[in-house]
């Protein structure tokens, strides 16, 4: 039986890493067997682009920022979200391609249509069931801020992080496996819309 592929998205700060332990603590109660992973850095040739990436010293074209993902997330379908699947275990993922779109697509304004050919062409799984973590931009980055030293995306202006966001809701509105969560609000109530959510999917 092949498992079942559940991503979390969301701009910096949302919530989604914070949100993790509700979904495991979820998956657990119905003894589902899963794993966990992020992007970038899922992969064997993860951890490097992941530093790559994200580290704010480097100067990097949009359209390689792209490509440079896209590889990413290649190595990590193959070498760890594929064969996981295909054994019936549930992959987790924090992030994959919605956020190419939301990111690149969205905040960088690249065309969006190159995004989705690519992954066609890639032959990148589709998830299952996504939960995006939205809020406001302005409080979403305060949290980030708060959280660790700001990474090469986290440094970008506000106005990029808007067009994430925008992107984002975007997709929501017409893709019926992403449900939306109000991160603005505290850490419990946006547990129990995780948990409203997760276990309508997991009963349906």
């Amino acid at each position: 039986m092949q498992g079942k592929f559940i991503t979390l998205e969301g701009i910096e700060g949302s919530g989604k890493s914070t949100n993790l332990e509700t979904v495991k603590s979820i998956l657990d109660q119905y003894k589902i067997d899963y794993v966990l992973t992020r992007e970038p850095g899922g992969g064997p040739l993860g951890p490097h682009l992941r530093k790559l990436l994200l580290d704010k010293d480097q100067s990097i074209s949009p359209s390689v920022e792209m490509l440079l993902m896209m590889a990413d997330r290649k190595d990590h379908v193959d070498n760890l979200i594929n064969p996981n699947l295909d054994k019936g275990i549930w992959v987790i993922s924090d992030r994959y391609l919605d956020s190419t779109i939301a990111y690149q697509g969205g905040g960088r304004q690249l065309d969006i249509n190159l995004i989705t050919s690519l992954s066609a062409s890639l032959k990148l799984p589709t998830p299952d069931f996504t939960l995006l973590f939205d809020l406001p931009v302005d409080v979403a980055l305060e949290r980030a801020k708060e959280r660790s030293e700001l990474d090469r995306f986290e440094r970008e202006p506000l106005d990029f992080h808007s067009r994430i966001r925008e992107s984002y809701l975007e997709l929501a509105s017409t893709n019926n496996r992403i449900k939306t969560i109000d991160s603005s609000k505290d850490f419990e109530t946006v547990s129990i819309q995780v948990e409203n959510y997760l276990n309508e999917f997991l009963n349906a």
